[in-house]
């Protein structure tokens, strides 16, 4: 064959906020490997309530205030759902012209800010009521659904608006972050006033200040992150050379790409990851995902051990079948008969790169969101 196109139907109900429906498009970015309640445990204790899908920090005040509107007005859904179309406008008309949500989709908006923004409100106590959207709008404007203190809309709100905090908001914000998350990392670098320069968590020029119990959490995200980071390059390895293998002829796309993930696995190996393997308190690691709400399923953990006892080793693994063979048995594990290492039309649906990339924990989004803590005036 001469090409593989982009349609994977293969889903995941691990990640229960949706969250991760929303980067089906970002090829590299996909749980194929099935750790992403490992992932999101770590990302919930680093940096509790944000999600994959924010955007800007100011919509934890744009979502309270167009559902107090709209609890005024009369409590319907349809209009909250207005009310947050009419935003999008606003945001625009105040010179916004990235980050804001529906900015393409406008009134056939599916996935809207409130959808986005309503557990993290309740995560940090700006959102006190635990129902849902409807029932906060069925109990009308009273008080005790939303945390004290909150500061009121702007006026012109829904004319012209940006996504540039106020002092008091910032305040505000600050204030929730320290009661509502008091020992997280958002929390410590929010109060420092952290503009977050680094491109990973890990890679933070402040890190050896961090309170004992961050850095251990970022010491543990970083070698879960580059650790694991091997298994999805070989398994992507694996899937270009048995797509070159599918389009026969030496040379092309597939077989390029397969020279490719080989030599990315090779400068992966080359970077210390078994020193980071050899130093890692897996029994710290489950210690700590058991503190949240996400699920570690045994055979996950079996199999984060039985790479990192491979990457230990130090040894090639490109070419390993001891590690061939675990990252098949996993995948077919997850998916059965649809896994794309046995499954030729699952293979077709390829495009290219799955789940490549080392994990972020959600750094781009809480960057932007101490950036914009920071800015506040």
């Amino acid at each position: 064959m001469s090409a593989l196109a982009w349609i994977d139907f293969d889903q995941t109900d691990r990640d229960r906020a949706r969250r991760i429906m929303d980067l089906f498009g970002v090829e590299d970015s996909r749980d194929e490997l099935g750790l992403g309640s490992i992932r999101d445990a770590l990302s919930d204790l680093m940096f509790p309530g944000t999600s994959t899908i924010q955007t800007r920090l100011r919509y934890m005040f744009f979502v309270p205030w167009l559902y107090r509107m709209a609890a005024r007005s009369g409590g319907r859904a349809d209009q909250a759902r207005q009310l947050e179309i009419q935003l999008i406008t606003a945001l625009l008309r105040g010179g916004e012209t990235e980050n804001v949500i529906g900015s393409e989709a406008r009134d056939s908006l599916k996935r809207l800010p409130s959808d986005v923004y309503w557990a993290g409100l309740l995560a940090l106590g700006i959102r006190t009521h635990p129902g849902s959207r409807a029932e906060m709008l069925a109990a009308g404007d009273a008080p005790g659904l939303w945390s004290p203190g909150l500061p009121v809309a702007p006026d012109d709100l829904l004319d012209k608006a940006t996504f540039r905090l106020t002092a008091e908001e910032g305040s505000f914000l600050r204030d929730r972050l320290a009661v509502s998350a008091r020992d997280s990392l958002f929390n410590e670098l929010a109060q420092a006033g952290d503009r977050a320069e680094s491109d990973a968590i890990w890679l933070h020029p402040m890190r050896a200040t961090w309170s004992p119990r961050n850095i251990s959490i970022v010491d543990q995200a970083e070698r879960f992150a580059r650790v694991m980071n091997g298994a999805a390059l070989l398994y992507n390895l694996m899937l270009a050379e048995r797509a070159a293998a599918m389009q026969g002829a030496e040379g092309g796309h597939w077989h390029d790409l397969a020279t490719d993930y080989r030599a990315r696995l090779s400068a992966w190996q080359a970077e210390a990851p078994a020193n980071l393997a050899s130093g890692w308190s897996l029994a710290g690691l489950w210690s700590l995902t058991s503190q949240t709400i996400h699920r570690v399923a045994p055979q996950t953990m079996a199999f984060v051990t039985d790479w990192s006892a491979l990457v230990q080793r130090g040894q090639p693994l490109a070419d390993a079948s001891a590690a061939r063979a675990l990252i098949l048995r996993r995948e077919t594990r997850l998916k059965g008969p649809k896994a794309r290492l046995t499954n030729d039309a699952a293979l077709a649906r390829w495009g290219g790169a799955s789940g490549a990339a080392v994990l972020a924990y959600r750094w781009p989004v809480v960057q932007r969101h101490l950036r914009d803590l920071a800015d506040a005036v």
